[in-house]
């Protein structure tokens, strides 16, 4: 009798290791699709404008101008850093919409509207550029990067509906609810 207690008890256990018991169950392939795709379980309609809403500024204006927690509507050019996307986050730099970028010592005679990458330009950069970051409903950062979301591109003139952030040091931000890219 008891090697038969004996015999049933491992059978289970064989079983039960072969079935992978006390394993964490494998994942289907619409969870791992999720996982790996954040933007499966985003819907960008959610930040994409069908019309573009009245009233924008531009980022120099509203440094200025724009208080903290205030509705604000945006308009600029994506860019005004090398790289101006935050990876895997909806969130990317904007330049005034009246700028313009241009290598280092190539400024033409024009030179007002006109800003370099090269260091000699970084205060300039600073006073015409902003970083966007579209919140959700609760005010936190979506976890996709733009690009993905909303199908933006470097130097798509975007006008952006939200938030203004700004802090007792001068730093502005603008938390977005909505994005209208013009054509």
């Amino acid at each position: 009798m008891k090697n038969e207690i004996l015999t049933a008890t491992l059978s289970i256990a064989t079983l039960a290791i072969i079935a992978g018991c006390g394993t964490a169950p494998a994942s289907t392939p619409q969870q791992s699709e999720a996982t790996a795709n954040p933007a499966a379980n985003v819907d960008a309609s959610l930040y994409k404008l069908a019309e573009e809403p009245d009233g924008a500024i531009g980022v120099i204006m509203a440094r200025e101008s724009a208080e903290d927690g205030a509705p604000l509507i945006l308009v600029g050019r994506i860019g005004g850093s090398a790289n101006p996307w935050i990876e895997g986050r909806a969130a990317f730099m904007l330049l005034d919409a009246s700028m313009s970028v241009v290598a280092e010592g190539d400024a033409s005679d024009e030179g007002e509207d006109e800003i370099c990458m090269g260091d000699c330009c970084a205060t300039e950069r600073l006073d015409c550029t902003t970083l966007v970051k579209v919140v959700d409903s609760q005010g936190k950062i979506v976890p996709v990067d733009s690009r993905k979301l909303l199908g933006l591109k470097e130097s798509d003139m975007v006008v952006v509906e939200g938030t203004a952030k700004k802090d007792d040091s001068g730093n502005f931000v603008m938390l977005a609810r909505g994005i209208y890219v013009r054509k």
